[in-house]
């Protein structure tokens, strides 16, 4: 019992005593601690390769989206600067396992990215989508470690990065702004603006020069006008005044002092209800979205002011047909009436834009009617001849395609402009009134009255048309834009052309009490001769009118106000 008794009390004293458990515990843990110890290390060097390697994307994107025409040499020098010199450009799907000794793949794709808070974050940037302004670089390789090699396959570590480039330019369309006669001029800003306007030749020249910045324009108006805009674009949206228009030019900093009282003075003259938003003019883009008392950076924006205020006044009566009692001494001419009707722009396409690669800007469609008192050659056809011309223009389109610079610096800067001449129609017809401003039809036209006598009556009809609609690239370099340059497509005297291609088709019938005497080709070359000779005169009337409006006949005229390369930023 004794023996028995001694050892239970041996092996308690055994189970109780704590000394070296620590080295016991050691020594049995070590092994398993020592592998978790390797995994550990290896998912820290794996996590620490995948921020590497994220970083590597990121800079691979902002270099691709800076260098959108030549992506690949742009992406592979950027990884061989940062420790990747060999990379495997693929453009198919990544392989599974990655590929071996260490080689990085790189898939690129150009797209385009739209910023705007209404899209989901990770579907602003759509691949493949033109015009082109972002890239994407994903890269993938295998994964380091360091001692787990035994344990696992090779994991495969992917990243990518999408970088946006704001390469913008402010552009516009249609106006040509070369030579004004004060005359026309006054009587056509007079029945926009629905007041008596009486500027001088002198004050029209000066504000064909005068050219004044958006940003400082739109920040005056916002208080003249007393609107609570946060935003250039609310300001836009809002309806203003076209008197507070010209008011809030008038008081840019660096006008001279006769466009400022030029412009003061077509302001008083407005009529008070004459009123237009003022995004149907103009568009910042995304400039638009900045604060009032903020601009972009880098990028200039200005305008000319003469044409900003007949833009809208022309759209704030755009539902409104004028008649114009035109004031001319012209040879050849006795007197003229316009009846003017102007259309808006397609909407979300003003004649001025700020943008990126995309961005339209469009002419209005325009319809006039010119009724000329011609003086006649006398005997039957009489001392005066009734010539009505009526031309409807089509919209004139231009698309910003790039910005670019090639060099990476301002001074080398390019913008690509495609423009389309808006289709022209000249005739000589008669023209229903009442068909004249619906924009959603063809007016009803017939022979023109162009003699009426007691006895006899002449009546006739004329078609020529431009329909030349291809676009046409225009590059204009930082020179052309500093200086203003204004290029166009199409030609400049084409009203010269159709008023002579109207006589040659110029059909008439001369009528005796109502019966038809076939004579028409007998005058023809009478009356033909009368208004061959006072067609420069004609066109020179014409030309006067359009030059107010800013619209062409058959052409497109196209100038860059400033334009911005940017830079390459993240944005995913």
């Amino acid at each position: 019992m004794k023996r028995s008794g001694s050892r239970n009390k041996g092996f308690r004293r055994f189970a109780a005593d704590r000394r070296g458990n620590i080295a016991t515990m050691t020594a049995m843990l070590a092994p398993a601690s020592l592998v978790l110890a390797a995994i550990a290390i290896d998912f820290g060097a794996l996590y620490t390769q995948r921020r590497e390697l994220q970083s590597l994307a990121d800079l691979s994107a902002i270099s691709a989206a800076a260098h959108l025409d030549s992506m690949q040499p742009a992406v592979l020098a950027t990884l061989s600067d940062n420790g990747r010199p060999s990379a495997a450009v693929i453009s198919g799907p990544f392989s599974v396992a990655g590929r071996t000794g260490g080689q990085v793949e790189v898939r690129l794709q150009p797209g385009h990215y739209t910023g705007s808070a209404g899209i989901a974050a990770a579907s602003r940037f759509v691949a493949g989508q033109t015009p082109y302004n972002a890239a994407q670089v994903a890269l993938q390789e295998q994964g380091r470690r360091i001692f787990a090699t035994w344990m696992t396959k090779a994991p495969v570590v992917a990243t990518h990065g999408v970088a946006r480039i704001t390469a913008m330019a402010a552009f516009s369309i249609g106006s040509r702004l070369a030579a004004l006669d004060g005359g026309i001029a006054n009587a056509l800003l007079g029945g926009l603006l629905g007041g008596n306007v009486s500027l001088q030749l002198m004050d029209y020249q000066a504000l064909l020069k005068a050219d004044i910045d958006l940003f400082n324009f739109l920040d005056i108006l916002a208080v003249k006008a007393n609107l609570t805009a946060l935003t250039y674009s609310d300001l836009l949206a809002s309806d203003v005044a076209v008197g507070k228009i010209a008011a809030a030019m008038a008081e840019v900093p660096g006008l001279d002092s006769r466009s400022s009282v030029a412009l003061r003075t077509l302001g008083l003259r407005a009529d008070s209800t004459l009123k237009v938003k003022l995004g149907k003019v103009l568009d910042l883009g995304e400039a638009g979205y900045l604060s009032l008392g903020g601009r972009p950076a880098g990028l200039s924006a200005a305008a000319n002011a003469l044409q900003i205020l007949t833009g809208a006044a022309t759209l704030a009566n755009g539902t409104n047909q004028i008649t114009l009692n035109i004031g001319v001494t012209l040879p050849g001419i006795t007197s003229a009436t316009l009846d003017l009707a102007v259309g808006e722009p397609a909407q979300m396409s003003p004649w001025f834009r700020l943008g990126e690669a995309g961005a339209v800007v469009r002419t209005a469609q325009t319809r006039l009617l010119l009724s000329i008192d011609v003086l006649g050659p006398g005997g039957v056809l009489g001392t005066s001849i009734k010539l009505p011309i009526y031309l409807e223009i089509a919209y004139g389109e231009a698309s910003l395609v790039k910005v670019s610079c090639p060099d990476g610096r301002p001074a080398s800067t390019k913008v690509t402009v495609a423009a389309t001449p808006g289709v022209a129609e000249l005739r000589i017809a008669g023209i229903d009134a009442a068909s004249f401003r619906r924009f959603d039809r063809s007016p009803v036209t017939g022979p023109a009255t162009l003699v009426k006598l007691p006895a006899v009556t002449v009546t006739g009809s004329a078609l020529a048309q431009i329909t030349n609609t291809g676009p046409k690239n225009l590059e204009f370099t930082r020179a052309d834009i500093d200086a203003g340059t204004i290029k166009k497509v199409s030609t400049r005297n084409a009203a010269q052309t159709l008023t002579a291609s109207l006589l040659g088709n110029l059909a008439l019938t001369v009528k005796l009490a109502g019966i038809d005497l076939g004579l028409g080709n007998v005058l023809k070359a009478t009356l033909g001769t009368t208004l061959t000779a006072v067609s420069p005169s004609v066109d020179l009337l014409l030309n006067g009118v359009l030059d107010t409006l800013g619209v062409t006949i058959g052409e497109a005229d196209i100038r860059v106000h400033g334009a911005s390369c940017g830079r390459a930023v993240l944005v995913q």
